[in-house]
């Protein structure tokens, strides 16, 4: 086996024939024999239908690649990811958020690539938005022209750190994650920062400037429901302490990396990084009455960002101009430089 995809899976039923659709309709010289697809349901209310569907699926399509693993408790999201990645049989593993699609050519491009470099222990992507029809992508996130092979050290850190932000399309050497299994930051959404900036500092990382995953952006977040996200995080949406305990967990995170690479700088550079593309991390608060919003920025800048001149930019243009308008702003700069700009 030489690549597992794996789905952390919780709720979002309706979205499963169409993923699984977006993997197996793959075409390529690649050998069907060399991936699986591993589903690892959460406990969510929805399991005994996504235990139907899929076995459905499986069976119509005469499937024997495919494994569904039903966790005994809800592990949540950092947790539910380790699973995925215990669970894979594969020597990499690559993980689709249960409503995204696996884009056309993707697999192929992914395996071969792997198999060209194999002391590839990381990659990432370029990926599309879409509401409802794949075929009409809202925006497009790239962050490199072309494609890019990291060698081992600070740069790859700082690069591959915040752009796995969004997971669909992770990829990871499943023997060397394994290996840096741990569970001290459960309860931020961010255990993938922590696997990619480990794995870099070591081994060399891939960036794919192809759309290899194409996310839907008319879905709310689920997270709050297992026991370690309740209380900070609410299903539906994020509440300024959730946003706040998010990227105090990204700061840790870039602590510890320091720590255990020994890599000089790297939580400055990791910091200075977020800063520099701090917007996602209040997208969804712009709307916020003006003192609520000031009490949330407070809090950021007390966590580490207060001299950082690029994150008072996006938290002052932001507030002005909504999140409507920004990423109108984005898209078009994106759009003109063909990639998003290098700060």
């Amino acid at each position: 086996m030489f690549i597992s995809i794996c789905i952390p899976s919780y709720n979002r039923v309706e979205f499963l024939y169409p993923l699984l659709d977006s993997v197996y309709s793959q075409v390529g010289d690649f050998n069907q024999n060399e991936f699986e697809v591993v589903i690892c349901e959460d406990v969510s209310p929805q399991r005994d239908q996504i235990i139907k569907a899929f076995n459905s699926y499986v069976e119509a399509k005469s499937i024997d690649n495919a494994r569904l693993c039903l966790n005994t408790v809800n592990l949540g999201y950092d947790k539910n990811l380790r699973n995925c990645i215990e669970s894979a049989k594969g020597k990499y593993c690559m993980i689709l958020g249960n409503d995204d699609l696996l884009n056309v050519g993707a697999l192929e491009k992914v395996i071969s690539t792997l198999k060209k470099e194999p002391e590839i222990v990381l990659c990432t992507r370029a990926y599309s938005w879409f509401k409802s029809n794949p075929n009409e992508i809202i925006d497009t996130v790239k962050h490199l022209p072309s494609d890019k092979l990291f060698e081992p050290g600070l740069d790859a850190i700082r690069f591959f750190f915040r752009r796995v932000g969004v997971i669909s399309g992770f990829v990871v050497n499943v023997d060397k994650a394994k290996q840096l299994a741990t569970d001290k930051f459960d309860g931020h959404l961010y255990y993938q920062m922590y696997l990619a900036g480990m794995l870099v500092s070591e081994g060399k990382g891939y960036y794919f400037s192809d759309v290899i995953t194409l996310s839907r952006d008319s879905e709310t977040p689920d997270f709050g429901n297992a026991a370690g996200e309740k209380g900070i995080f609410v299903p539906g949406g994020y509440v300024p302490e959730g946003r706040i305990h998010m990227v105090k967990g990204l700061l840790n995170i870039a602590k510890d990396i320091e720590e255990n690479t020994h890599i000089d700088d790297a939580y400055i550079s990791i910091k200075k990084d977020l800063a520099h593309y701090f917007y996602p991390y209040i997208r969804d608060q712009l709307n916020l009455p003006i003192k609520n919003y000031i009490l949330m920025v407070k809090r950021f800048m007390d966590i580490g960002f207060k001299n950082e001149m690029f994150f008072y930019v996006h938290v002052v243009v932001g507030y002005i101009l909504k999140s409507s308008r920004y990423d109108l702003f984005i898209k078009y700069v994106r759009d003109r430089l063909g990639s998003t700009p290098k700060i």
